[in-house]
């Protein structure tokens, strides 16, 4: 009988992590606002995704080149954690659009854009705002499925 640690024929390393992953058991985060709890959930998620990859790593004394290989910890990852991270994409984006309103190199205070770039600005927001929603309820329906079969999303 061999070995459940042992590479089996032909299995790659993508497969040797993928079957040894395990998920982060559920989270009770009682944080009111939406934005604040989804940020706790998803952060979660993507930093247990990267230390079970590091276990994994150290276990099964597996190298891989981060400089080569930057979406290593993406291998075998659950479709739930895929959405958590592509969440917190979408949040940086969203927040990096928000600081646009607030920032001195614009020139000029928010209130006295045109109402043209105004309304721009607020149509973008309300895109980037509905990307991050989109995903965290995915994250949420993915999760609560218990889906846990990973696969490697690559961007």
């Amino acid at each position: 009988m061999p070995d459940s640690l042992s590479l089996r024929p032909k299995e790659t390393a993508a497969d040797l992590i993928r079957r040894h992953r395990r998920p982060l058991p559920a989270l009770a985060i009682d944080i009111e606002n939406f934005r604040a709890r989804a940020v706790a959930l998803c952060s979660a998620e993507v930093e247990h995704r990267s230390r079970d990859f590091q276990r994994i790593e150290r276990t099964f004394a597996l190298a891989f080149d981060r400089w080569l290989e930057p979406d290593c910890e993406q291998l075998g990852q659950f479709p739930h954690e895929a959405h958590a991270a592509a969440a917190l994409v979408w949040l940086s984006h969203l927040q990096t659009h928000e600081s646009q309103k607030r920032t001195p190199w614009s020139g000029a205070p928010f209130r006295s854009w045109r109402e043209d770039e105004r309304t721009a600005w607020f149509t973008k927001r309300r895109e980037l705002w509905r990307g991050f929603v989109r995903q965290v309820e995915r994250y949420r329906t993915v999760r609560e499925g218990h889906i846990y079969r990973p696969t490697n999303t690559s961007p």
